[in-house]
């Protein structure tokens, strides 16, 4: 598991938005510290902000990893239209 705890990185991510704009992130991977791409599936979204007068959008999100739940943090930058896993809760 040490191997996708991985932080500040740049995800590759599938997403809703509905007609009002809201993002609802749905499923991303990733390329791990070895190089091996890894796939999440978000089970539940905990918290988000999604001020549009801010420079983007924050999501606290929880999934299975590795058999056990995580709590995690997900960043979509309006400007750059990049998301990120910013952090890990163990």
């Amino acid at each position: 598991m040490e191997s996708i705890l991985c932080v500040d990185t740049p995800v590759q991510m599938i997403s809703c938005t509905d007609t009002d704009g809201k993002i609802t992130p749905m499923r991303f991977r990733f390329r791990d510290k070895n190089g091996e791409l890894t796939t999440i599936e978000i089970d539940k979204i905990l918290s988000w902000d999604q001020d549009r007068n801010r420079v983007g959008a924050s999501f606290s999100c929880s999934a299975q990893i590795c058999g056990s739940r995580k709590i995690f943090r997900l960043r979509y930058s309006y400007l750059s239209h990049e998301w990120r896993l910013c952090r890990l809760h163990l």
